[in-house]
């Protein structure tokens, strides 16, 4: 089948109609990936099709595809700058993104609870691992920093590092803290 003359004011609308069913579905795609919304994507597919069919007697009737993708993109540019200078934050929009100094208090309770809980476990470990453990889970300590306090070697501490992890996991689990590891 030729391509219709898509200078021919009569069968415009008919060239028209043929390049919005053929390439509608990949113009909606363009434009929703580029929004994230349905909605807007629908409206920028309309308004593609119509900046379509307005430069019409300027197009040359090469790649179709690329010229209304070029044109949806555009579009969604377009929108997306002027939504983002539109969008003004609501009042809880600025307060949430101003950090507390301090925690949540639901979290720092939480927080603590767990501190607890780690605090005790490590405790009832047997030496020399309850000493590794409350060094390093709950002050904080890297395994140089307990090698170099304890007169041990750093693989030494590493290695028993490593067991105590293993132990406190079995302890939580027995405890029913841990569920899968």
């Amino acid at each position: 089948m030729e391509e219709p003359d898509i200078f021919d004011t009569a069968r415009k609308e008919e060239y028209f109609v043929k390049i919005l069913n053929k390439y509608e579905k990949l113009v909606f795609s363009v434009c929703f990936r580029m929004t994230q919304n349905y909605f807007d994507a629908e409206d920028l597919t309309q308004e593609t099709f119509l900046a379509f069919y307005k430069a019409l007697p300027g197009f040359d009737g090469e790649n179709p595809s690329g010229f209304l993708t070029r044109i949806a993109t555009n579009k969604c540019l377009d929108y997306l700058k002027r939504a983002e200078r539109r969008s003004v934050a609501a009042e809880d929009e600025v307060f949430a993104s101003v950090p507390a100094k301090e925690g949540e208090p639901e979290a720092l309770l939480l927080e603590k609870e767990v501190e607890v809980l780690l605090n005790t476990a490590c405790m009832k470990l047997k030496p020399p691992y309850d000493e590794v453990a409350l060094a390093y889970y709950c002050r904080g300590q890297t395994g140089t920093q307990i090698a170099q306090a304890s007169g041990r070697k750093v693989k030494t501490v590493q290695t028993q590092l490593r067991r105590a992890k293993a132990m406190l996991q079995k302890q939580l689990k027995k405890e029913g803290y841990i569920w899968h590891t």
